[in-house]
């Protein structure tokens, strides 16, 4: 045992012996090893700096591609040993590499290179500017803008590193310029003129904070000349002006700038300037063939447009002069002669869409051919340049029934009417150009169409207007009767102008329903619609009087007629929803209430009955629809309802007045409203959640009555046409 056991400890011990032989081996050939990657390293080391030293050599020489093999090879060398490339020493390997690389195009491989020293020192001065220059190159300004500001940021950075960033910065910006006027052209050429103003804005606003070179001013000439393009195909001819404007500050000979001024002045109404800028243009030697072939253009374009306005301003002003005389033939058609002025205007509004005469004299075209709303489009909310536009928006104020925004726009030119009576006496002496000491003044009163009657036409409105206001107060104290009185001076001055006269009768009709007087109301509510088909309020106050006298199908022909008209949403719900009640009593054949429409009561005696229809019948009779001094179209109108009215008059009086007939009429209205009241039960179970039926033939009247003066809350509103 005692053998054995000195047998395995000697055998241990040579075990152990052995080991510590293997870790010596391995010490000793890890030693060797560190020994010769030391010695490799050493010499890597230097012949990296050689490698790098003839890079740089190579570099100075201009010949990058050997330069950046000798840089490459250093690097690989340092890599090959092992050593990690983060001394100062080996990123200006890269760094410089980078520069080699640049310097042959290989813009990328030279960013990467500097993204892989900014890894190991963000703030290398070096790699930032090169990273820097790449993006530049690369397109990729912003990335660009971020390694020049880090610059700023180092620690490291000297002065001569701020310098040369600013000096990058500047660079960029002028990058930014290019890039953007480049994308700009581009836009413009497709036809994306409000893209191409975008970047045409981005090009300026970079150029704005780089140092104005005289390349870069060149550049902002030409930015300026082509946003003022884009400016004009947008149809924005003032900040093209402003724009060509810039330009010739700039750059004072660039007649490309100057020409296209002159086409900015033409569409903004200035000829003579258009003139004036075209005429130097082509007088000047150093001006381009096309810049002088487009000036001829303008002038061209300068004599149309000022031959046509004046051929067009005389032609509607003797329009104008002709109705206001009356001495136009039966066979002279002044909406004719209008149109085809139009037609003229047309022609060269499509050389200078906005010049504002042009658009006054299209105005006053277009109110002359009949269609005032598309006038007053045209006029209001615009800035009134002349008096011309302004004596067009009162008649088209007053046409329309908007008697206060015409005293209002008349406003604007009272100081100018003001001496009318003086230019009637002076008309001869101003022609001849004799000086006044009000000479301007009359001589513009003398190219405006009809100063007089303008001057006529505003006293009539103010005055209409006072019979208005009076007339709604003395309605909202319950004076009816007096305000029927005023709002029936009001209709006889607005004779000729169809929308008022539409409005008061529609207003006289409120203050004769409100006084019961159901067939006079239903007479100014008809003849109402018959002078301004297009007056809402005159349909719906109609429909009403319709209903409430028992005249269903006449009603449900009033509603299907206005709900073919431009209606507000809540005007057509309103309509649809009467239409359809009235659809629903039409069903159970209800009689015209003829008490009503008599003005009667139930228990009126043969006598009563007899005398209301000989006075009613004596009103309404057709031959007295010229009564109170109304216009033609008034009487005329009023003359086709009296013949309908007559008759209703005249059956009310046969049905009432013999007892059978009276008999067998109050056992239908007895019908009528049996059903009514039956259908009021259904509907008031089949919709008693919402509530919006609740009890609608309990008072049969109630609701259209309510409709009615609901509409009267605002029935002096001037009338607006077609609402």
């Amino acid at each position: 045992a005692t053998a054995n056991r000195q047998a395995h400890d000697a055998w241990e011990e040579v075990g152990e012996a052995e080991r510590l032989i293997q870790v010596e081996q391995t010490r000793r050939e890890e030693e060797d090893a560190a020994k010769a990657l030391a010695e490799r390293q050493a010499r890597a080391i230097i012949e990296a700096d050689e490698l790098r030293q003839q890079g740089n050599e190579a570099y100075r020489q201009g010949n990058s591609e050997h330069a950046e093999t000798y840089y490459k090879r250093a690097i690989d060398e340092l890599e090959s040993c092992g050593i990690v490339l983060e001394e100062p020493s080996h990123l200006t390997l890269r760094t410089n590499r980078a520069a080699a690389l640049m310097a042959l195009g290989h813009t990328r491989d030279a960013f990467s290179e500097c993204e892989l020293v900014l890894e190991i020192n963000p703030y290398n001065i070096r790699a930032l500017s090169r990273a820097a220059n790449c993006c530049i190159k690369l397109g990729d300004l912003v990335a660009a803008k971020k390694y020049v500001d880090e610059i700023g940021l180092s620690p490291d950075a000297t002065d001569e590193d701020i310098n040369a960033a600013s000096e990058q910065n500047q660079k960029i910006l002028v990058a930014s310029v290019e890039r953007d006027r480049l994308v700009g052209n581009e836009s413009y050429r497709r036809g994306d003129y409000s893209d191409a103003l975008h970047w045409y804005d981005a090009a300026l606003n970079a150029a704005a904070d780089a140092v104005e070179t005289d390349a870069l001013k060149s550049v902002k000439v030409g930015l300026h000349t082509n946003r003022a393009a884009a400016y004009l195909m947008e149809g924005n001819p003032l900040p093209a002006a402003e724009d060509c404007c810039a330009a010739l500050r700039l750059d004072s000979t660039h007649t490309k700038a100057q020409v296209r001024l002159a086409r900015c002045l033409l569409q903004l109404g200035d000829f003579s300037e258009a003139r004036q800028e075209a005429s130097d243009v082509i007088a000047r030697n150093s001006a381009e063939l096309q810049s002088k072939n487009e000036a001829r253009n303008v002038l061209k374009d300068v004599d149309a447009l000022e031959g046509t306005m004046k051929t067009v301003g005389d032609e509607l002003q003797r329009i104008q002069m002709t109705l206001q005389t009356g001495d136009s033939g039966d066979d002279y058609d002044a909406s004719s002669v209008a149109v085809s002025m139009l037609d003229e205007l047309e022609t060269v509004m499509v050389i200078a869409p906005q010049v504002p005469d042009l658009i006054t004299l299209k105005a006053e075209a277009l109110r002359l051919a009949g269609k005032a709303e598309q006038a007053l489009s045209l006029v209001t909310g615009k800035k009134a340049i002349n008096s011309r536009r302004r004596f067009i928006e009162v008649r088209l104020q007053f046409d329309l029934g908007n008697v206060s925004a015409c005293v209002e726009a008349g406003e604007h030119v009272r100081e100018l009417l003001q001496i009318v009576p003086e230019f009637k006496l002076t008309l001869k002496a101003a022609m001849e150009s004799k000086v006044t000491e009000d000479d301007e003044n009359i001589k513009e009163l003398a190219s405006l169409p009809d100063p007089e009657g303008l001057l006529i036409l505003l006293e009539k409105a103010s005055k209409i207007n006072t019979c208005k206001d009076n007339g709604r107060e003395a309605f909202v104290q319950g004076k009816h009767s007096d305000a029927a009185k005023l709002y029936g001076e009001a209709l006889v001055m607005s004779a000729g102008a169809p929308m008022l006269e539409g409005l008061f009768l529609s207003n006289i009709c409120a203050c004769e329903q409100a006084m019961s007087k159901y067939a006079d109301a239903l007479s100014s509510a008809g003849t109402a619609v018959a002078i301004a088909p297009t007056f809402v309020k005159a349909h719906s106050r109609l429909a009403t009087l319709y209903t409430e006298l028992g005249m269903l199908t006449e009603a449900e022909a009033a509603y299907r007629r206005m709900l073919e008209m431009p209606l507000e949403s809540h005007e057509e719900v309103q309509a649809s929803t009467n239409l359809a009640s009235v659809s629903a009593r039409a069903k159970n054949n209800r009689p015209v209430d003829w008490y009503k429409l008599l003005g009667i009561k139930p228990s009126a005696s043969a006598t009563d009955i007899k005398k209301a229809y000989r006075q009613l019948a004596l009103v309404h009779h057709p031959d007295k629809a010229g009564r109170g001094g109304v216009s033609a179209a008034v009487a005329k109108a009023r003359a086709e309802m009296s013949s309908i009215l007559f008759k209703h008059v005249g059956e009310a009086q046969r049905v009432l007045t013999n007892p059978a007939e009276r008999s067998k009429w109050e056992t239908a209205r007895a019908r009528a409203d049996h059903q009514d009241s039956y259908s009021s039960r259904a509907h008031t179970t089949a919709r008693s959640d919402s509530g919006f039926y609740a009890d609608p033939f309990g008072d049969r009247y109630g609701r259209y009555s309510a409709d009615f003066y609901d509409e009267y809350e605002d029935f002096d509103d001037g009338g607006y046409y077609g609402i």
